[in-house]
């Protein structure tokens, strides 16, 4: 329900949307408030576990903290957070939620500890949780000056097409729903992301809800949260923590562009560190974000082309056990085939990389890293790993029975035995095969090893094995084609 802005509650040291209707308040040491919040108040919504249930972005629970801290300190601005863990997700329901936070002073770590808790299915959960402190009231270290920006990788933004000069850094993608026009791609690698966001989001709406706002737009935040999808495009990640949250002000901002670096996996848990800049400085640092995936996943593409080499990364590792870094760069031009290469592998093992072609033609880089390249469909495909892998991109090949045994000779049978297995068409499960002939091939396998089906998986892997090699190979779908593209990878076993 929505409620007018009113009076301040007496010594109460601010009073917005979240903390008006007060239960307990002890000046300086506790306050305890209520509220309810109605589906028709989330003026942003992620997308739900239950379409009939909007799940509140995590953006919003750290707007309801920082109002508890305002409210029992009185101190103005936006603190630091630290060790934030986001509980149950907040589901608002068709009846609404009702929400309670609880705010209690610790004068021994000079901070605050807020809790935003509230009622689901007839059990009280924690939505949020986090100690706020003053920026410049830290024990450990001084949040005035967030440090250097050295911490995270030197994306290559501005990188050039292959051949041309003085060309603007490129746009990837737009991210298609609310934030459609506004929120833009730059820059995807192995290690990180940078993408802009312009305009401003649902400050005005959230506003009318929550009464005046602590931590400035949390639409911006709740894009950003959105758009960390590179490394597991196929699924929803929802944030589970973050070690620390510093906030040089609230904005707002034209412009604002983000530096996210993925630090890595764990348990299907992905880790992040954030920078975000405007007019040219570090306006906000998050170190230590935590995303895990929720159960709700997402068909298999189309994505756009950059997207692709991440998700491959991930699902080998689950898959095969090998750890491997992937890119698939657009824009072929076959002319230029072994700049594209160069290029490629630069996105995986950094600017200064330089790549050599020995006279088979396989790239090598002299960093101790297995390079494997394919190129097809327009585009340039490129894997790194210490460990032998070869790979191949193939779209899907439309052929007559006869013209595939032609092909694949002894190996149609595991073709055909692709098709008894998972249904799929001929064209795709010889594809399949071909490119993993190819893949194998630049390990080193002959084409006389045998092939033998593995396994099948619902989001359209096929797993063979050759003697001591595996071969994972996958159908995707590209955003503006093609729509039926298999990808081959052979590792060791």
């Amino acid at each position: 329900m929505a409620t007018t802005p009113g009076p301040t509650p007496r010594g109460l040291a601010f009073a917005a949307r979240l903390t008006r209707a007060v239960l307990i308040h002890e000046p300086g040491r506790l306050l305890v408030t209520t509220t309810t919040l109605s589906p028709e108040e989330v003026p942003v919504l992620d997308e739900p576990t239950d379409p009939g249930a909007p799940l509140l972005p995590a953006a919003y629970v750290l707007e309801a903290l920082a109002q508890g801290w305002v409210a029992l300190t009185g101190h103005r601005g936006p603190p630091v957070f630290e060790a934030v863990e986001f509980g149950t997700p907040l589901v608002v329901g068709e009846g609404g939620v009702r929400l309670r936070l609880i705010v209690s002073a610790e004068p021994a770590t000079d901070t605050t500890v807020v809790v935003l808790r509230g009622e689901q299915r007839g059990r009280q959960v924690t939505y949020g949780h986090a100690r706020l402190r003053h920026p410049g009231r830290s024990a450990a270290r001084s949040f005035a000056d967030p440090g250097p920006a050295a911490a995270l990788p030197d994306l290559p933004v501005a990188a050039l097409r292959v051949g041309v000069t003085d060309q603007p850094p490129r746009t990837f993608f737009v991210e298609p729903g609310r934030t459609e026009g506004r929120l833009r791609y730059r820059e995807i690698t192995a290690s990180g992301c940078v993408l802009e966001l312009t305009g401003t989001g649902a400050t005005e709406s959230l506003a009318a809800v929550a009464g005046p706002l602590v931590l400035g737009d949390p639409g911006v935040r709740a894009a950003f949260l959105r758009a960390l999808h590179p490394w597991a495009p196929d699924m929803m990640l929802q944030p589970s923590g973050v070690d620390r949250i510093w906030l040089a002000g609230v904005g707002p901002y034209e412009q604002v562009t983000l530096h996210a670096a993925h630090r890595g996996r764990h348990d299907q848990v992905h880790r992040y560190d954030l920078e975000i800049l405007a007019g040219g400085r570090i306006v906000e640092r998050w170190t230590g974000l935590r995303l895990r995936p929720l159960p709700v996943h997402r068909v298999p593409g189309p994505w756009p082309a950059q997207l692709l080499g991440p998700y491959l990364s991930r699902r080998l590792a689950e898959l095969t056990g090998c750890d491997v870094a992937a890119v698939l760069e657009p824009g072929l031009r076959w002319k230029w085939r072994r700049q594209h290469t160069a290029l490629a592998v630069s996105r995986l093992l950094g600017a200064g990389t330089t790549t050599l072609c020995r006279r088979d033609g396989r790239p090598e880089e002299g960093g101790g890293w297995w390079i494997s390249t394919a190129h097809g469909a327009g585009h340039t495909f490129a894997m790194a790993a210490r460990t032998p892998v070869g790979c191949d991109l193939e779209p899907v090949l439309r052929r007559e029975p006869v013209e595939w045994r032609r092909s694949l000779g002894a190996h149609l049978a595991s073709a055909e035995l692709i098709v008894a297995q998972t249904g799929e068409s001929l064209h795709r499960a010889g594809t399949r095969v071909w490119s993993a002939l190819e893949a194998l091939h630049k390990v080193g396998a002959t084409a006389f090893t045998p092939l033998t089906y593995d396994r099948a998986t619902p989001d359209g892997w096929v797993l063979l094995t050759a003697g001591s090699w595996q071969v994972a190979t996958c159908a995707a779908a590209l955003r503006g084609g093609p729509e039926d593209l298999v990808v081959a990878v052979a590792t060791a076993r």
